[in-house]
């Protein structure tokens, strides 16, 4: 066997279903092999489990292709075991953050795999999440995990008591959570108080305008409406929505907390797997989802 597959474990009950499958009937689908380093010897490409089977089943003998292949082995193993979905998160991660060490950018990791590059991006946090949350993905899927992921960067204390509490979470209410969590962080801040970005300058409402008598025509209710009260909706609004983007061959989220000190045409982004958010040129983001409560 191939001591690199993307798979790591295997289900002894699935294995022994497929064992006696084989005892009954032989082994219907041959495995692919590739020639090893030392002559009249191969290595399994794809078929692991079908071979583990076969050999539980006594069967000394099992139908297989020679395949040539090069260097995108780990490519076309992963790409089989996916496609049967035969691998679980942690094995799928490890292969990412495996490919990304071997010089692979996402972008390449995509477009190899078929994939979306915002699922290559989850997998890629992977490696960057706390144990507590990693261990998680036995019982919930990436999806669920990455949302509580992108939380405990915001509120790594409260996630983590959250997970001390419950063993798994569905997609939906591990997003249901996070932005309960967001919002409590993002909550509107007291007068006077707040980041430096929250300051009268950096607002496109921090300030009122005084209106000549000719423009206050149909803007009454705008222009004499407390400001504190437009703040404190935003406030309460900004967190029900998430903004997915791409930046080159990276994924991340658009912070719609704050605005750029580059001016209008930046974005403010946070890049998954980075602590630090970074200015951008707004025409280089591409809106790949958008999320609301």
């Amino acid at each position: 066997e191939d001591p690199d597959q993307p798979r790591r474990s295997f289900d002894e009950q699935k294995l022994e279903e497929l064992a006696e499958s084989v005892r009954q009937h032989g082994v219907l689908q041959p495995i692919v092999l590739r020639q090893a380093t030392e002559e009249g010897r191969y290595v399994i490409v794809m078929g692991a489990r079908r071979y583990r089977a076969a050999k539980r089943a006594g069967l000394r003998d099992i139908p297989a292709f020679i395949h040539a292949v090069g260097s995108t082995d780990r490519y076309v193993q992963m790409i089989e075991n996916i496609q049967r979905d035969d691998l679980d998160a942690p094995e799928i991660a490890a292969f990412v953050a495996d490919r990304l060490e071997q010089g692979d950018n996402q972008s390449d990791i995509s477009r190899k795999l078929g994939k979306p590059r915002d699922w290559v991006s989850r997998y890629a946090s992977v490696q960057s999440m706390p144990e507590f949350l990693q261990s998680k993905l036995a019982g919930s899927s990436i999806r669920a995990v990455y949302e509580l992921y992108q939380a405990w960067r915001e509120q790594p204390h409260a996630v983590e008591t959250l997970c001390a509490a419950q063993e798994s979470f569905t997609d939906a209410h591990a997003r249901q959570l996070a932005r309960k969590i967001r919002s409590e962080v993002r909550g509107a801040p007291a007068d006077g108080e707040g980041p430096p970005g929250a300051q009268a300058g950096r607002s496109p409402i921090a300030s009122p305008v005084a209106l000549r008598p000719s423009e206050r025509d149909g803007v009454t209710a705008i222009a004499e409406k407390p400001l504190n009260s437009l703040v404190d909706r935003n406030a309460r609004m900004s967190p029900s929505l998430t903004i997915r983007v791409r930046h080159q061959d990276r994924m991340g989220c658009l912070l719609i907390d704050r605005l750029a000190s580059r001016g209008s045409r930046h974005a403010v982004l946070l890049i998954d797997g980075t602590e630090e958010a970074e200015e951008v040129p707004a025409s280089t983001v591409t809106i790949e989802e958008i999320l609301f409560a």
